[in-house]
């Protein structure tokens, strides 16, 4: 009795997706954090490319002789 009540509890896996979408909410609010912070892939790339754009604007009338 005691020994099917251990397996069926082990084998039981109801709860499993609530913990899988409780990891997975984690997982995506770590990325979007890294992703949209100061520092973050995205952020730098956006900051550096706005950079160059202005650069050639600046750099556009002095090639003309």
């Amino acid at each position: 009795m005691v020994l099917s009540k251990i397996k069926s509890f082990f084998e039981d896996e109801s709860g499993v997706t609530a913990i899988e979408y409780g990891i997975l909410a984690a997982a995506m609010a770590a990325a979007i954090g890294y992703i949209f912070s100061s520092d973050g892939a995205f952020i730098s790339a956006l900051r550096s490319k706005f950079k160059d754009i202005a650069a050639d604007i600046t750099d556009a009338g002095t090639d003309i002789k």
